[in-house]
């Protein structure tokens, strides 16, 4: 299970599925800057039996790629760099 509603109990089986819900509209970020920083991106569940806010981890929705090598493979590319971005 990737996902549950905790007001009205929808499940969504995997990241796929979450993601390709039409009734779920992401309206903002909330920073988290615990132990690993972080943040959590917030999900509209907009059903006219629900419209509850639906917190989710950003990591969940990472390649595995941190933004720093993101950033850096970035800007190496368009510097001209040799190496692969």
């Amino acid at each position: 299970m990737f996902k549950k509603c905790p007001s009205c109990g929808n499940i969504w089986n995997t990241k796929d599925e979450f993601l390709e819900d039409t009734n779920l509209t992401l309206v903002g970020y909330q920073k988290f800057m615990g132990l690993y920083g972080g943040g959590y991106l917030l999900f509209r569940h907009g059903i006219k039996t629900c419209g509850t806010t639906l917190a989710v981890k950003a990591a969940l929705f990472s390649t595995g790629t941190s933004t720093t090598q993101r950033l850096n493979r970035l800007i190496k590319k368009n510097a001209g760099s040799d190496e692969p971005a």
